[in-house]
Order: structure tokens, then sequence, then C-alpha cells
């Protein structure tokens, strides 16, 4: 088994950490923070933004007491280029060699500008046809240098950077990990993703260019407020019908239609591919997820029962702060990165 690693998740409104533990089948938090993001993170060029994130990040381990300096990064889905694509069974080696050419299809820069990593999702011996589904992930050099560049200023070794769809997967594993076609959407800061689960298996993974902080600008925008109180409100009342004559329900529900639109396009294609096969459950994860009345709303929408993805309680994981449990849809990503040697 690989070293023990923590996860740090670096968004763009907070930064967790955190570090899991495993004794035999039992899971446990050893340790776990969150603070306040920098103003421009890690999207800023400059030294002196990146010396403050730095600072920023030193200080919340030193609280935290994290003393361990393997770590797992996460890549937000909006830098990461994810592809799932069905090709013969083939050795690791001839996979390697072949997936080259593969790439160049999906992937839209150039190869030397990207660092590209890729892992079999299932095998399979249909008709006699013997086929494999592979997913291929990309990142921007200039991205993944970023984190290498954190991790040299914090003293880290980064022990794996990996996609938030991946993470949150893994997260919440044994929610979805039963004969049932699932779907995972975890809606983001800036973005959100659609995965779709098949025996534990990830079969299908959108990318949507809409998140949480799109729905407090729409807050922001039609009540007349500053974003700050938009964001107070929308975690207060979300899509409550009581509060303000409704209005910031109105003002969430083109953009949680505009989601639930891809969602409905994503479960058709899969259904046409798979034999007719329907969705069973939707698992929502992330900050939003914890709207009120966001889950109501999904499931009028989609017909489909909607559950509140929970890692704590997916692993029945122990000392998690009363507090913390409430809110274990925006903790998804983090405790899936320190999930990642564990599993």
């Amino acid at each position: 088994m690989s070293a023990q690693a923590f996860g740090l998740d670096i968004g763009t409104s907070s930064i967790k950490a955190a570090l899991v533990k495993k004794d035999g089948n039992a899971f446990r938090l050893e340790s776990i923070a969150v603070t306040p993001s920098t103003p421009k993170g890690l999207l800023s060029e400059s030294l002196i933004d990146f010396q403050a994130l730095a600072d920023v990040i030193r200080k919340m381990l030193n609280e935290a007491n994290l003393k361990i300096t393997n770590v797992v990064f996460c890549l937000p889905e909006s830098q990461v280029y994810t592809k799932i694509i069905e090709m013969p069974q083939l050795s690791d080696q001839e996979l390697s060699a072949a997936l080259k050419f593969e790439m160049e299809q999906y992937i839209p820069l150039p190869l030397d500008q990207v660092k590209t990593d890729w892992v079999v999702l299932s095998r399979s011996d249909s008709s006699g046809k013997k086929t494999m589904e592979v997913m291929i992930i990309a990142a921007p050099l200039n991205i993944v240098s970023k984190y290498e560049k954190l991790s040299e200023m914090l003293n880290l070794v980064p022990s794996a950077i990996e996609s938030e769809v991946v993470s949150v997967h893994r997260a919440l594993l044994p929610l979805v990990n039963n004969a049932s076609s699932n779907m995972i959407l975890h809606i983001g800061g800036t973005t959100s993703s659609i995965c779709i689960v098949k025996q534990g298996i990830i079969k299908t993974v959108v990318s949507l260019p809409l998140g949480g902080i799109a729905i407090t600008r729409a807050v922001s925008l039609d009540l007349g407020i500053d974003q700050a109180s938009a964001e107070n409100y929308k975690r207060a009342y979300g899509l409550s019908r009581d509060a303000f004559e409704g209005k910031i329900g109105k003002a969430l529900a083109p953009i949680l239609e505009s989601i639930t639109g891809d969602v409905k396009k994503t479960m058709l294609s899969f259904r046409e591919k798979n034999a007719n096969e329907t969705i069973s459950q939707i698992v929502l994860s992330g900050g939003s997820a914890l709207l009120p009345g966001i889950d109501v709303f999904f499931t009028n929408s989609l017909s489909i029962q909607v559950v509140l993805g929970n890692c704590f309680a997916a692993y029945n994981m122990g000392n998690v702060p009363q507090e913390l449990l409430a809110q274990a849809p925006s903790f998804n990503v983090v405790v899936g990165l320190s999930l990642r040697n564990l599993l």
C-alpha cells in the first residue's frame, strides 16, 4: 500500500485539508481543516499572490497539526479533459502505446502541453468480443506546474494530482457500488460534474460551466445586493417560497433548470447506449447540495430519488465532529483525496 497522504482541495472560495486513517476495515477522520481562499488563488501568475496562498495553507496545516508531507491534490473539472473510451483488450504496455494516438483525437491541446494519465475502468467479454473501458485524463502542464511549485513552497511531496470527479466518486463509492446505475451530481464553485456509475464503475463524465458562484451571482443581480449577502441568503433560504416572497428561489431556478437540462440529456444518452437502462438515484455533492430545497427541486424535475452524498456516513467514519456531519457534501472532494491510498 502507498504511503499515507492527506488531501488538499484548493477551491475558488475555500481551501480544505483532510487526513483519514484506516485500522482494519474501520475509517477514522484524523484531521480536517478549512479556511477561506485568497482572492486570486491559483489563477494568478504573480509570485506575490502565490506566496500569499502558500502562507494561508501553511497556517491552516499548522493549526490542524497536519505533519504528514505526502499530499494528494485535485484539479477542478474546468481545467481537466476527461474522456471514457472503449478499446480492444490490451496489456498495459500495449495500451500505453495505443493511447498516444487515441489521446490526440480527444484532447484539444498538443500532447506536449499536457500531462496525461489513464485508468482501466472495466474489462468485458461479450459475444466473444473482448473490450475494455478506459478513462483518459489530461491537464495542462502550466496548471500542474503550479501545484508542483506550491508543493515546493510548502515542503510537501505530491503523491498524486487527480480530477475532482475521481475524488468525489471515491468518497461516495459505498453509496453507488451496487447493481443499479446511479448518478453523482457534484455542484462545485465554477463547474458542475455529472458522473454516471454502473456497478460502482464510472461510465460517463460530463462537465458543465455552472456552479455555486453562478448561483450566488444570480441572487446578487436579482435582489440588487452584494455577493457576500447573496451567498448568505442563498445558503439560508435556498429555494424557499416563503423567504423574500420566493425571490431567492426564483433567482436560483434558471441555473438549476440549465443543470437539470444537461442531466436529462446525459441520462437519455446513457439509456440509448445501455439497452434503455434507467438511473435509480441521483447523489448530490458539493456545497450547493446543502441549499434548502435543492433535493426536492431535482426530485420533482427529474422524477428520480435524490439523496445527499455524505462521505462520512458512506464509510461509517469515526471521530467526525458533529457540526461537520451536516456539511458533509461540501467535504466529499477533500475526503475522497485522503482516501486515495487507503482503498
